[in-house]
């Protein structure tokens, strides 16, 4: 019965640098007192073949140690691997990081706007192109497209590229050294820029119209809305638990610690947007019909939705449905006028009573200074659009 054979030592050659090891040949070699192994080859050519190129090299100077060579190996493999990353891999990279980012996590609803974004103007177009191939033309070719959906399509489109692509350049994703997006986003309207558009803000007796033309279960979402200035998310978002404080009507509070989110999957309660968790105080006169709605149409559970879905009482009534009715209650007393322009009109009545700065931003849940100075100059617009009046009565058209 045969054994196998260990072999337990080496034994030189005649070719200095070359030791025999069993039925393979080490090589060998000092180069500046430094002994570096070139490796153990089955026969005695192809060792001597590497010898004498490694002291070719020497001799010129351009000798690489094999460790340096497995390293430079390895980084050109990464790096043509990297070459291969596509948009739509880094896309999905990017995502993930913007959500867990552990100073300003985004929002459910925001990645999943950025992701809308992506599925329908970015990555039918070059989500399969490597990040470091995809070129200007490139570029402007998916926001040309998403022009063709309107002008916010293009701006979010603009807006996304250019992020998604300045966070791949800071880490050299798929090898990219500089970013493709140069294009410019399509400008925003002047009239939604600067000072508030005075027609996106209702009267207080336009405001009481539309609360009347709303179905009952939701008229109190429409004077919540304006006069606590809530986004439509965070008037969704109530909770039996966050009306405070009804039984004495001049300190009566509500608290905005959530959003309802359709965005988010599934559709849940969120933080607000921008954090912008606040407790507001209510004007009295809200305090009665607010009592009334819980007492008829919300369930005794704290967490009860104060508007509560017809299909799913635990859950609150689906934006979709909102919006519906919403839509039919303003087109018969303004038509065009959103949501969200109540929460205008209730913050540029609060700033025109002489609120602060901070007060104003405070109320609004604003992390923004030039958004909540927006109201400001609403406010100071109106002041003199009244003294123009005044001085009219008394006889200033006249001097």
């Amino acid at each position: 019965m045969s054994q196998k054979r260990t072999y337990r030592g080496s034994k030189k050659t005649r070719y200095p640098g070359i030791t025999q090891e069993g039925k393979k040949y080490r090589v060998r070699l000092f180069v500046d007192g430094t002994q570096y192994g070139l490796g153990r080859y089955d026969t005695l050519a192809d060792a001597r073949a590497v010898l004498d190129q490694a002291r070719t090299q020497k001799a010129l100077g351009t000798f690489v140690p094999p460790s340096e060579r497995r390293r430079q190996i390895r980084e050109l493999q990464e790096k043509e691997k990297a070459g291969r990353v596509t948009v739509a891999q880094w896309s999905e990279t990017w995502l993930e990081a913007l959500a867990s980012d552990p100073d300003h996590p985004r929002s459910p609803g925001t990645t999943t706007a950025y992701r809308s974004t992506l599925n329908a103007h970015v990555l039918p177009l070059i989500g399969d192109l490597s990040l470091a191939k995809v070129t200007e033309g490139n570029i402007r070719a998916v926001v040309d497209k998403a022009r063709e959906a309107g002008p916010h399509a293009a701006r979010n489109t603009v807006t996304l590229l250019r992020s998604m692509f300045n966070a791949a350049v800071s880490i050299k994703a798929g090898g990219l050294e500089a970013s493709p997006v140069n294009v410019k986003a399509p400008r925003r309207s002047t009239r939604r820029t600067g000072a508030l558009d005075t027609d996106r803000t209702a009267t207080p007796a336009e405001v009481r119209q539309f609360a009347a033309a709303m179905p009952e279960p939701l008229r109190l979402a429409v004077l919540l809305g304006a006069w606590c200035a809530l986004r439509q998310g965070e008037v969704l978002g109530l909770q039996r638990r966050d009306l405070l404080n009804l039984e004495t009507p001049d300190a009566a509070l509500v608290n905005i610690e959530r959003q309802w989110n359709p965005k988010a999957t599934p559709p849940g309660y969120t933080v607000p947007k921008a954090d912008s968790v606040r407790r507001v105080h209510i004007p009295g006169s809200l305090v009665p019909l607010i009592v009334e709605h819980l007492a008829q149409r919300v369930a005794p559970e704290p967490t009860a939705p104060l508007f509560p879905s017809t299909q799913v009482p635990t859950q609150p009534v689906s934006q979709s449905n909102f919006d519906r009715v919403w839509r039919e209650a303003r087109d018969t007393v303004r038509p065009g006028f959103r949501f969200h322009d109540l929460r205008h009109t209730g913050l540029t009545e609060f700033a025109r009573t002489g609120a602060t700065l901070k007060e104003i931003m405070e109320r609004g849940g604003h992390t923004d200074v030039n958004i909540a100075m927006r109201y400001q100059d609403a406010a100071a617009e109106r002041d003199r659009a009244l003294t123009a009046k005044m001085d009219a009565a008394i006889g200033g058209d006249e001097a």
